[in-house]
C-alpha cells in the first residue's frame, strides 16, 4: 500500500459552503497554502433540484425550464470564477454536455413513467461532479490541482442489504493515480461510487461526509475537517434549545451516539473509517474558519459535564407487543426483529421488561403501519389464541438521547434525567440504556420534545443556581433593584456560582425581553428603542421558558391586578418575590388559597419587604412561630414615611412642609395620601396578623387618617397646595402629647387574640419608640420567650435603596433554597 510522502489533510465542504461563487472563493482561502484533499458536495439545493427533475419526468410533466435554470446556475458560477481563464469555456462545455445527458435520461423516464435506482443515482451524481470540477479549475490557477471522480476509485459491494466499501480494491485504484501526479490539492467528488457490477451508485444522503472519511483513510490523512454552516457540534440542536453551545471535543463513541440519534451535523458512517485509522475529525464553520469547532478523537479531555450532548429523533412510533404467552417462551424477540429485518424496517430503540410480558420498540412513524402488519401476520396464531393481546402503535412520539462518556460509572445520571423531566411535566413512555452507560434514551410525546430538550439541557448544563428573572414594575424600587443586580451579579457568578439572568422587564405599556440576559446598564435606553407592547401572557411564557432551571417573577408594583395573577404565575412554575402587600392583605380566602397553592406546587412565595422594606421582619416572625414560641403582642411603627413625618412634627415643623419634603426625598408614594391615609400601615399589620394564623381583614379595622376630609377627593396637586390650610388642625391634635413630653407616632398593635389597633399615640423617653429617627421603623415582639425583654427590630423602613436591597435579599434566599 503506497504511503504519501507529505502529510495531507482531508477537507470536506458541504453544499452550503459552495452555494455561490463567493463561497467557492472562501473555500479557496481556507485551503490556500496547505496540502489538501478536498471532498465536495453539490452546491446547495442542486441535488434536490435534480431529484425534482426526475419527479417531474416521472409524472409526465414539463422539466425543461428547471433543467435550463440548473444549467444557467452552473454557467453563472463558472463565469464569476473563471471568466478570463482558458478553462472557462471547457467547463461550460462540460456542463452543457452533462445537461444533454440528463435530458436524455429524463426523456426516457417520461416515456416509461418511472425510473430505477441506477438512473436516479446517475442524475443525482452530477451535482458533485460539477462542483468538484469547478473548484479544481479555480484552485489550479494558484497551485497544482488534481480532479478525481470518486466513482472511478471507490468500489462498493452489498451485504445484508447494506452497502460497504471494498477497501483493498479502492486502494489499488487510488495509489497509481497518486504516484503519477504531483499536486498541491486533490479535489474529489463526494456522494458517488461504483459497485462491484460496475454500476454508478451513490452513498446515500450525507454520503459526501462518508466519502470524505473514506478518502481520509485511503490517503492516511493526518486529520479530516468537515466544513459546514455551524460552529461545530452543539450540546443540543440550537434551533430547539437557545442555550445550546458548540462542544470543543467529543470521543468517537459520543459522536456516534449523537449522530445516530439525530445530530445532523455529522453522519454515523463518517466516523467508522476515522476510528479504524485513529484520524481526528474536526467539524468547523466555513463562514467562521477561525472558530475552533469540535474535535472528535479517540480520547478527549475531561470536562465538568457528565453529559456531552442531547439529540433527538422526531416522528417516531412506539410499537408494543404484550401478552402472557410471551413469558418464558424463547425466540419471541428473534421472531419480532427477524420479520422487521426482512421488511427493511429499522428499529431505533428497544425496551423489554425482565418479566418478558411485553416488548416495545420504536420505529420511524411512516413505517409503523407496515411493521404492525408484518408482526400481526407473524404472530397470527398467538393473537388468535390470546397468548398475545395485540400489537399496538403509539404514534406521534419522539426519542430523546442523553449522551456522554462522563456518564459511565457515575451514579445518579438517570435519576437526574427522570427528575428533570418530571419537573417539566414530561411523561416518559419508554426507556433504553445500554450496558456501556454512555447513552440513556427516552421516548416522549412528540409535542413535548422541545420542552424535554430544553429542560434536560438546562438541568445538565446550566448551574442549578441559574435563575430566569422577570421584573414587573421598573419604577424607583424596580430600577434600583436592577442596578443592584447589575453591580453584584459578576461577584455572585464568580464566588457563589449564582447566575442571575434578568430576561424580561415589563410595565403597563412596554416590555423588554432577552433570550439570555438584558444588559442592565442599558435597559432603559433599550426599552425606549427595542421594547414591544406589554403583553403579560407573552411575558410570563418568556420568563417561564423550559430551557432555564428556575424562574421567578419579581413584582415591584402595588397593583391589585398583578397580585391577582399570582396563582397563574405559580401554575406556570414561577416563584414570586414581591413588596406588593395586596395579595397578603386582601381577600382572606384568596390569601389562604394562594399560600396553599404555592406549597402544593413547591414554589417559593417570598414577601419580606411587604412590611418594613429591608428589615428582617417576616422571616423573624416565621421563625418565632415555627419554633413553637407564642406571640403575646406586636407593636410597631411600620411606615417609614409616617415615621419621618412624626419625627419632624415632634421638632415643631409644619405638617404641610414636612409632607412636601418627604415627597421630594422619595419617602412617599407619588400621591402622599396613600401613606397619610394609614391604609399602608393597616395592610402591613393585616399581613403580620395573618402570619400568626389570624383571619384578619382590612374591613374590620378602625384606621386614623391624616388626610383632611375636604382633601380626600381632590387631585394630588391640589392636595399639596391646600394642605397648609389644615396645619393648625393637625398640630392641635398632637398638642396634648407634646405637652406631656411624649413623642407622637403612628402605631399599630396586635394583641394575643389577633385584634389590630392602629392610631396616633404618644410615648415617653423610656419607650423604645423614642429612639426612632428619620424614616426608621421599629417592631417590638413580646412573646413567651421574649419577655420581659421584648425582641426589637429597628432600621430604615422607607427608601428605594433599602427596599430594593430587601427584595434582593429575598432573591438570594430563593437561590440558596433551590436544588
Amino acid at each position: 500500500m503506497n504511503e504519501i510522502s507529505n502529510p495531507i489533510e482531508v477537507h470536506k465542504f458541504g453544499g452550503s459552503s459552495l452555494a455561490t461563487a463567493a463561497h467557492f472563493r472562501a473555500v479557496q482561502n481556507i485551503v490556500r497554502g496547505n496540502r489538501t484533499a478536498i471532498v465536495v458536495s453539490a452546491s446547495a439545493g442542486i441535488t434536490n433540484q435534480l431529484q425534482a427533475l426526475l419527479n417531474l419526468a416521472c409524472q409526465q410533466q414539463a422539466y425543461h425550464e428547471k433543467l435550463a435554470d440548473i444549467k444557467q446556475f452552473q454557467h453563472d458560477i463558472i463565469q464569476h470564477l473563471l471568466d478570463a481563464d482558458p478553462q472557462c469555456q471547457e467547463m461550460v462545455s462540460i456542463i452543457n454536455s452533462d445537461c444533454d445527458a440528463i435530458a436524455n435520461l429524463l426523456r426516457t423516464t417520461q416515456l416509461l413513467g418511472s425510473y430505477n435506482t441506477q438512473v436516479q443515482d446517475k442524475v443525482l451524481g452530477y451535482g458533485e461532479l460539477w462542483s468538484a470540477q469547478i473548484l479544481a479549475a479555480l484552485l489550479n490557477r494558484e497551485a497544482a490541482t488534481l480532479f478525481i471522480d470518486a466513482s472511478k476509485i471507490l468500489i462498493t459491494y452489498r451485504k445484508h442489504k447494506q452497502q460497504y466499501i471494498d477497501w483493498e480494491h479502492s486502494q489499488q485504484l487510488l495509489d497509481p493515480l497518486l504516484q503519477s501526479a504531483d499536486f498541491q490539492h486533490l479535489v474529489i467528488t463526494g456522494f458517488i461510487a461504483t459497485n462491484a457490477e460496475h454500476q454508478f451508485v451513490t452513498l446515500g444522503r450525507n454520503g459526501s461526509d462518508y466519502s470524505a472519511a473514506i478518502f481520509a483513510r485511503l490517503l492516511h490523512a493526518e486529520k479530516l475537517i468537515i466544513w459546514t454552516d455551524v460552529d461545530g457540534i452543539y450540546s443540543a440542536d440550537p434551533n430547539k434549545v437557545r442555550s445550546a453551545f458548540p462542544l470543543p471535543e467529543l470521543s468517537y463513541e459520543e459522536a456516534l451516539e449523537l449522530a445516530y440519534f439525530g445530530a445532523k451535523v455529522i453522519h454515523p458512517q463518517t466516523i467508522f473509517p476515522a476510528i479504524n485509522n485513529n484520524i481526528p475529525i474536526y467539524v468547523k464553520h466555513s463562514g467562521n474558519p477561525l472558530a475552533p469547532g469540535t474535535k472528535i478523537s479517540a480520547k478527549c479531555q475531561t470536562t465538568d459535564y457528565l453529559v456531552k450532548g442531547l439529540s433527538c429523533i422526531d416522528d417516531v412510533a412506539l410499537i408494543n407487543i404484550e401478552g402472557s404467552g410471551m413469558v418464558g417462551v424463547s425466540g419471541t424477540a428473534t421472531r419480532v426483529f427477524q420479520v422487521l429485518y426482512q421488511g427493511g424496517i429499522s428499529v431505533i430503540l428497544i425496551s423489554q421488561a425482565s418479566s418478558e410480558h411485553s416488548i416495545c420498540f420504536a420505529v420511524k412513524q411512516d413505517q409503523a403501519n407496515q411493521a404492525q402488519e408484518f408482526l400481526q401476520e407473524q404472530f397470527q396464531f398467538e393473537i388468535g389464541q390470546q397468548l398475545i393481546k395485540g400489537i399496538t402503535i403509539d404514534k406521534n412520539c419522539s426519542v430523546l438521547a442523553v449522551v456522554g462518556d462522563g456518564m459511565v460509572g457515575h451514579q445518579g445520571v438517570a435519576g437526574k434525567l427522570f427528575n428533570t423531566l418530571t419537573k417539566a411535566n414530561v411523561n416518559i413512555k419508554a426507556v433504553a440504556q445500554g450496558s456501556s452507560e454512555r447513552n440513556i434514551s427516552v421516548v416522549v410525546e412528540r409535542l413535548d420534545i422541545y420542552k424535554a430538550l430544553r429542560a434536560v439541557h438546562s438541568g445538565f448544563y446550566l448551574s442549578s443556581k441559574t435563575l430566569s428573572i422577570g421584573l414587573i414594575g421598573p419604577g424607583q424600587v424596580g430600577a434600583t433593584l436592577l442596578q443592584q443586580i447589575a453591580d453584584t451579579a459578576p461577584q455572585l457568578q464568580h464566588k457563589r456560582k449564582v447566575n442571575l439572568q434578568v430576561r424580561g422587564i415589563i410595565d403597563s405599556k412596554k416590555m423588554l425581553l432577552a433570550d439570555s440576559n438584558i444588559d442592565l446598564k442599558q435597559w432603559q435606553s433599550q426599552r425606549d428603542s427595542v421594547a414591544t407592547t406589554a403583553n403579560m401572557e407573552d411575558f410570563i411564557n418568556h420568563i417561564a421558558a423550559d430551557d432555564m432551571p428556575h424562574a421567578v417573577i419579581i413584582d415591584c408594583t402595588a397593583s391589585a391586578k398583578i397580585a391577582d395573577l399570582y396563582p397563574h404565575f405559580i401554575a406556570r412554575g414561577l416563584h414570586i418575590i414581591t413588596p406588593n402587600k395586596r395579595a397578603n392583605s386582601g381577600n382572606f380566602s384568596f390569601y389562604q388559597e394562594l399560600h396553599a397553592f404555592a406549597q402544593q406546587k413547591n414554589r417559593f412565595y417570598l414577601y419580606e419587604t411587604t412590611v418594613c422594606a429591608g428589615l428582617p421582619v417576616i422571616k423573624t416572625l416565621q421563625d418565632i412561630v415555627a419554633t413553637g414560641d407564642e406571640v403575646l403582642s406586636i407593636q410597631g411603627v411600620v411606615s417609614g414615611t409616617l415615621s419621618y413625618i412624626f419625627s419632624q412634627l415632634g421638632m415643631g415643623q409644619k405638617f404641610s412642609s414636612i409632607v412636601r419634603e418627604a415627597k421630594r426625598q422619595g419617602y412617599t408614594e407619588p400621591d402622599p395620601r396613600d401613606d397619610l391615609s394609614g391604609m399602608d400601615v393597616a395592610r402591613k399589620f393585616v399581613c403580620l396578623a395573618r402570619e400568626l394564623g389570624h383571619n384578619s381583614t382590612l374591613e374590620s379595622l378602625s384606621i386614623t387618617s391624616l388626610v383632611p376630609a375636604p382633601l380626600q377627593q381632590v387631585s394630588a396637586e391640589e392636595f399639596l397646595e391646600r394642605l397648609p390650610e389644615f396645619d393648625e388642625q393637625i398640630h392641635a391634635s398632637l398638642e396634648p402629647m407634646l405637652a406631656r413630653g411624649e413623642k407622637p407616632h403612628y402605631v399599630g398593635t396586635i394583641d394575643a387574640n389577633g385584634s389590630i389597633h392602629i392610631a396616633i399615640a404618644g410615648f415617653g423617653q423610656n419607650h423604645p419608640f423614642s429612639r426612632l429617627q428619620g424614616t426608621d421603623n421599629m417592631l417590638i415582639f413580646t412573646t413567651r420567650r421574649y419577655q420581659p425583654q421584648s425582641l426589637v427590630i429597628q432600621g430604615p423602613g422607607a427608601g428605594t435603596e433599602v427596599t430594593a436591597a430587601g427584595i434582593f435579599a429575598d432573591l438570594l434566599r430563593l437561590v440558596t433554597a433551590l436544588d
